[in-house]
C-alpha cells in the first residue's frame, strides 16, 4: 500500500462510509484522480478495515486497569474504560458494526498499556536501587487527622468525563483517591473536580447525588495506579458532608484505621537529623539581623575545631564575621531574592610574638592580589608555622531575618617550597585580629529547637549508614533544602547521593571510608575526613573521574587538575566526613511514637528496629568555590 499522505487521508475519510448504501458512488467520485492500481489498493484497504471483526477482545490480565464485561451480539468482551470508549465510538462511526479498524485501535491501546507497564517496571527497579531521602528541616506533618476509609466515589472532570475511584483516606478538608492509571489524568494537578460519594450511601444515610468540589493538589503513580490528593474548595464544613465527616472522625476511630504515616515520616526525619547533628564536624552558626549575638552550635564532633578558635582569644569567630570582606558577602545575600549560598575562603595564622599569641585572618582575595603575602605564607610554613585554610559557607533567610553559616577546616596538600621566599611579618599587620567589637558568640547545645533552626537551611547533605549483615550500607539520604547558588552538578542529587556504585568517588573510596568508620570506636575523637574531586557526565557517560586530593604530592599538582576540570564546567569538590553514631529518640518524639504504637504497633516496632541498625553518618559539604580559588592562587607562585 502506498504511503502517500493524501491517499491515507482519503482512506480515513471513506472507511466509515463503507456500510452506507451510497458508498460506491462516493468512492468513485473521491478516487477518480487516482490510477487504477492505486484505486484498487485503496479499495482493498478500506474493505479490510471496515469488515466485521472476528473473535472477542479480552483485556483481563493484559493491562493494569479495572476491567468490566461488555456483552455485544451474543459475545462478551472485557474492556477497561478507555477501550470501552473506543469500542462505542467505533460502533457509532461504522453504523453498529464492530470492525477490524476498531479492533486494531483497541489492540494498539493494549500495546501502549503494556509498554507503559514495562517502562514503569524498569523505573521501579531503578528506584529500588536508589536511596530513600528526606529534606532536612521539613515539617513532615499534617494539620488534621485522617482515617483510612475505603469507599467508592465518582470523580467528574470539567469536560464532563467521569471516572470511578476508591478513597484511600479522608479528612474534614482533604481526600486521597486511588484509580486505574490513565495517561490523560497525569496532568490534573491544580484542576478542579467534582466528587460524588456514591459508596457512602451503601452503608450510611447519605445523598449520593450531591456533588462536592475539590482541587487536585498532589498526584503520584504507584503500582500501575494513580493516587490523587484533593483539597475541598469549601472548607467551612457547614454542609451534609462536613457534618458527616466530623461525626465519623470523632466517633468511629476504632472502626477505621487512623493514618499515621505522616507521623512515621516525621519521627524518621527527626531521629536522623539528631544523629546528623551530633556528627557535624563543622561549626554551624546562626546570626540574626540587627542582633549583637552570634549563636554557635556545639556538637559532639566539632569540639576540636571550636577549641582551636577559642584557645588563644575569645570570640575569634565573632571577629571573623565582623570582617568587612565577610560582611560584604552577607549584605549580598540579604539583597538576593532567594536563599543563595556563598563560600568565603580564608587563612588563619597563629604566631607567638613577644610571648603573646597573635592571630591573623587573611581572605583569599587579598592573597591573590598581593604576592608578598604568598611568599610570607610559604616562609612561615618553612619555619614550622602552618597557615591553615578554612571555608565559611553562608546563606540568608528573609522570612526569619537569619544568616545561616557553616565553618569548615580544609586540609589540602602543601605548596612547594621556593628558595627566594623571605619572612615579612609587616605585610600581615593589617590582617591582625583586634577583638570583636559589636558581636559576641554564645554556644547552643544540641536541642530540638537548635536542630530545627539549623536544618531549615542546611548547608550540607548527609548519608546514613545502616548495618546490613557485617557491612555498613547507605540506606537513607538527607538533602539540603537550599537549591540556589549551587554547582550545576549538584542538581542531580540522585546521582551523587543515591548511586551506591558511584558513591563518593567509586567503590574503592566508598569502601575505604566505611572501613575507617568501623574501626573508629565510640569514644575516639578520630574521624575519617576526605577531600574529594569529582566529575560527572564529562564524557557523556555517568561516572567518577576525580581523585582524592590527598593523593597529590603537592597542591600545585592538584591545582593543575582542578583547572583542567574547571575549564569544562564539570568540576565538583566535596568535603566528606564520617562519624559513627547510635540511634537516639528525642524526648519530643516519644509522644509521636506512642501515638503510632497505639494504632499500628507493628509500624512502631518496625521504626525502632530500623533505628537500632543505624551505625554512621557521612556528611558531604560543597567546597568547589574554595578549591577553584586556591587553584587560581597557585598560578601566581
Amino acid at each position: 500500500m502506498s504511503s502517500d499522505p493524501s491517499i491515507e487521508s482519503l482512506i480515513d475519510e471513506l472507511k466509515t462510509d463503507y456500510h452506507r448504501s451510497q458508498f460506491e458512488s462516493l468512492f468513485k467520485r473521491k478516487t477518480k484522480h487516482l490510477s487504477g492500481p492505486e484505486r484498487l489498493q485503496a479499495r482493498m484497504r478500506i474493505t479490510e478495515l471496515a469488515k466485521p471483526a472476528l473473535g472477542v477482545i479480552d483485556l483481563r490480565k493484559k493491562i493494569q486497569s479495572e476491567i468490566e464485561a461488555y456483552p455485544f451480539q451474543g459475545r462478551v468482551h472485557y474492556f477497561d474504560l478507555a477501550a470501552k470508549r473506543l469500542f462505542e465510538d467505533g460502533l457509532r462511526l461504522y453504523k453498529g458494526v464492530f470492525t477490524n479498524d476498531t479492533k486494531q485501535q483497541i489492540l494498539a491501546l493494549k500495546t501502549q498499556h503494556q509498554q507503559l507497564a514495562e517502562d514503569k517496571a524498569l523505573a521501579q527497579q531503578e528506584q529500588e536501587k536508589a536511596l530513600a531521602s528526606f529534606v532536612a528541616g521539613r515539617e513532615y506533618q499534617r494539620c488534621e487527622q485522617r482515617i483510612n476509609l475505603v469507599s467508592a466515589v465518582t470523580m467528574e472532570l470539567a469536560d464532563g468525563q467521569e471516572f470511578s475511584a476508591m478513597t484511600v483516606d479522608i479528612s474534614n478538608n482533604g481526600l486521597q483517591l486511588k484509580l486505574g492509571f490513565d495517561p490523560q489524568l497525569t496532568g490534573l494537578k491544580y484542576a478542579r473536580v467534582k466528587v460524588y460519594f456514591s459508596g457512602l450511601s451503601d452503608d450510611f444515610v447519605f445523598d449520593a447525588t450531591q456533588e462536592y468540589e475539590y482541587r487536585v493538589v498532589g498526584l503520584k503513580e504507584k503500582d500501575f495506579c494513580l493516587y490523587l490528593r484533593l483539597r475541598r474548595m469549601d472548607e467551612t464544613g457547614d454542609d451534609e458532608l462536613g457534618r458527616f465527616l466530623a461525626a465519623m472522625l470523632n466517633k468511629s476511630r476504632r472502626r477505621y484505621k487512623v493514618n499515621v504515616e505522616h507521623l512515621a515520616q516525621r519521627v524518621t526525619a527527626r531521629v536522623h537529623e539528631s544523629c546528623w547533628f551530633d556528627a557535624v564536624q563543622a561549626v554551624p552558626f546562626i546570626l540574626k539581623d540587627g542582633s549583637g549575638c552570634c549563636a554557635l552550635v556545639q556538637t559532639k564532633s566539632n569540639q576540636t575545631l571550636l577549641n582551636s578558635w577559642q584557645q588563644h582569644q575569645g570570640d575569634l569567630i565573632a571577629e571573623l564575621i565582623e570582617q568587612p570582606w565577610v560582611q560584604s558577602v552577607i549584605n549580598e545575600l540579604r539583597k538576593a531574592r532567594k536563599p543563595t549560598r556563598r563560600q568565603v575562603t580564608l587563612f588563619r595564622i597563629s604566631l607567638p610574638i613577644n610571648k603573646v599569641w597573635r592571630e591573623y585572618l587573611l581572605p583569599l582575595q587579598a592573597i591573590q592580589k598581593e604576592k608578598s603575602l604568598i611568599a610570607t605564607l610559604n616562609a612561615l610554613r618553612a619555619a614550622g608555622y602552618g597557615a591553615r585554610c578554612y571555608q565559611l559557607t553562608l546563606t540568608h533567610s528573609k522570612d526569619d531575618e537569619l544568616v545561616y553559616g557553616e565553618f569548615n577546616a580544609i586540609k589540602t596538600p602543601l605548596w612547594r617550597e621556593h628558595s627566594n621566599e623571605k619572612l615579612k611579618l609587616s605585610v600581615l599587620q593589617e590582617y591582625q585580629t583586634k577583638g570583636a567589637k559589636a558581636l559576641s558568640c554564645k554556644l547552643l547545645s544540641p536541642e530540638a529547637s537548635a536542630e530545627q533552626n539549623m536544618f531549615r537551611y542546611a548547608l550540607s547533605s548527609a548519608l546514613f549508614l545502616y548495618k546490613s549483615g557485617v557491612d555498613w550500607e547507605p540506606q537513607l539520604a538527607a538533602l539540603m533544602p537550599v537549591s540556589e547558588g549551587l554547582p550545576k552538578l549538584f542538581d542531580d542529587t540522585e546521582f551523587w547521593l543515591a548511586n551506591n556504585e558511584r558513591l563518593l568517588g567509586g567503590r574503592r573510596l566508598s569502601s575505604e571510608l566505611r572501613k575507617a568508620l568501623r574501626r573508629v570506636s565510640e569514644n575516639s575523637n578520630l574521624s575519617p575526613r576526605i577531600l574529594l574531586l569529582r566529575v560527572t557526565q564529562a564524557t557523556q557517560k555517568d561516572g567518577v573521574m576525580g581523585r582524592e586530593i590527598s593523593e597529590y604530592d603537592s597542591f600545585e599538582e592538584a591545582a593543575e587538575y582542578i583547572r583542567f576540570l574547571d575549564e569544562d564546567d564539570n568540576f565538583l569538590a566535596l568535603l566528606v566526613t564520617g562519624q559513627p553514631c547510635q540511634h537516639q529518640i528525642a524526648a519530643g518524639l516519644t509522644t509521636d511514637l506512642s501515638y503510632i504504637q497505639r494504632y499500628l504497633p507493628h509500624r512502631a516496632k518496625e521504626l525502632e528496629s530500623s533505628f537500632k541498625q543505624l551505625r554512621g553518618v557521612i556528611t558531604l559539604t560543597d567546597v568547589t568555590q574554595t578549591l577553584s580559588g586556591l587553584a587560581q592562587l597557585t598560578e601566581q607562585l
